[in-house]
């Protein structure tokens, strides 16, 4: 067997609900979504607990997660495994449907959410596996939920997908967004792939894009970058800041526009931002109306037992964005250009990832 994994974390706090600041970020429009999900939470029914008591409003399923899990002895996926293995199927395969499996059960249980909140909220991003169009494609059909938000890698590459998924009618979320400019461009590639669904007489509302911005990858490495130049002092969390921002800014610019407008106008529903956080502190200080945070069990608890959020932080802080990245540049760190390295890690990261996924479900599968 691989390396150990990872501690589950930390299990439910009591009424997590009747935290004051879990009603602030309710009040501002945030949202919390659980991240790395899989199916012991499914399974032992943590999930629909977080779920029934107000601490999360949506589910990310990842690959390291159902490795995790794979790796552990009494593993949660031993039925399955064997049954499709005695079925002839192939890792590959059997990989596949644990994902599928995954997701329709998480679909389930944030089904409610979902409809009580018209189609803006209770969302379940998973994996796009190989990041083709066709494999995000068929995963969407063998799902059938409405409420599955397929993973896109923010590439060019995933810009192409993003578009053709837009127009065929499934759910994207854009990861590794590390930048504004990478965020303009996957708002372009839905918008357009939104144009072609109208124009072929589709229902734009099916066609959800979450753009998740790595806001907490991007403090990290500008704080590395600052703590190596001269006369930079790093101010944790002030990058991460700024980005999300300037996104949001953005979005807002965008959707003031006649183009999304339009779209509106033919049923398309409103986008929403993730952020990709790391601490209770960027959750605390990263507020705006219509967005969510992506975070880990840790996390979710620290937010709901911590201080309660001072307000927003993100709308009408144009002149804030510009003093703040031409500050940036002046220490010789440009988002832009970060983000061109962080994505190209962070999909190496994924691809082995998506190897050790493979390689657990090989070793559980039955030796011939």
């Amino acid at each position: 067997m691989s390396s150990k994994p990872r501690d589950p974390g930390p299990a439910l706090p009591c009424a997590p609900h009747d935290g004051g600041a879990l009603r602030a970020l309710s009040a501002e429009g945030v949202a919390l979504w659980l991240d790395r999900v899989s199916r012991r939470h499914l399974l032992d029914g943590t999930l629909r607990a977080w779920v029934r008591g107000g601490l999360v409003s949506g589910a990310v399923l990842s690959l390291a997660a159902m490795t995790d899990e794979l790796r552990r002895s009494g593993t949660s996926y031993q039925p399955q495994v064997d049954a499709l293995a005695r079925g002839g199927c192939t890792p590959e395969r059997v990989g596949r449907e644990l994902l599928r499996s995954d997701a329709r059960w998480a679909c389930r249980v944030l089904a409610p959410v979902h409809a009580r909140a018209g189609g803006l909220d209770g969302w379940v991003r998973t994996d796009g596996a190989d990041g083709s169009a066709s494999e995000a494609l068929g995963l969407a059909a063998d799902v059938g939920r409405r409420n599955l938000l397929v993973d896109v890698a923010a590439t060019r590459r995933g810009l192409d997908v993003l578009r053709v998924c837009a127009r065929e009618g499934v759910g994207t979320s854009a990861t590794l967004v590390c930048s504004e400019e990478r965020f303009a461009e996957v708002l372009d590639a839905h918008l357009s792939g939104l144009e072609d669904a109208v124009r072929e007489g589709r229902d734009p509302a099916r066609s959800v894009c979450v753009p998740c911005v790595a806001v907490g990858a991007v403090d990290a490495a500008v704080d590395d970058a600052l703590a190596r130049a001269a006369g930079a002092r790093p101010v944790p969390g002030f990058a991460g800041l700024t980005l999300a921002r300037a996104v949001h800014g953005h979005l807002d610019r965008r959707l003031g526009g006649e183009r999304w407008r339009a779209l509106r106008s033919a049923g398309a529903l409103p986008h929403r931002l993730a952020w990709q956080t790391a601490t209770p502190a960027q959750v605390r200080e990263i507020v705006g109306w219509r967005t969510a945070h992506v975070v880990s069990q840790e996390t979710a608890v620290g937010t709901a037992l911590g201080p309660v959020p001072l307000g927003d932080s993100l709308a009408s802080r144009v002149p804030d964005v510009r003093r703040d990245l031409n500050a940036l540049r002046r220490h010789g760190v440009h988002l832009g250009c970060l983000a061109e390295t962080l994505t190209r890690h962070a999909g190496q990261a994924h691809e082995r990832e998506r190897a050790a996924f493979l390689e657990a479900v090989r070793d559980r599968m039955p030796r011939r």
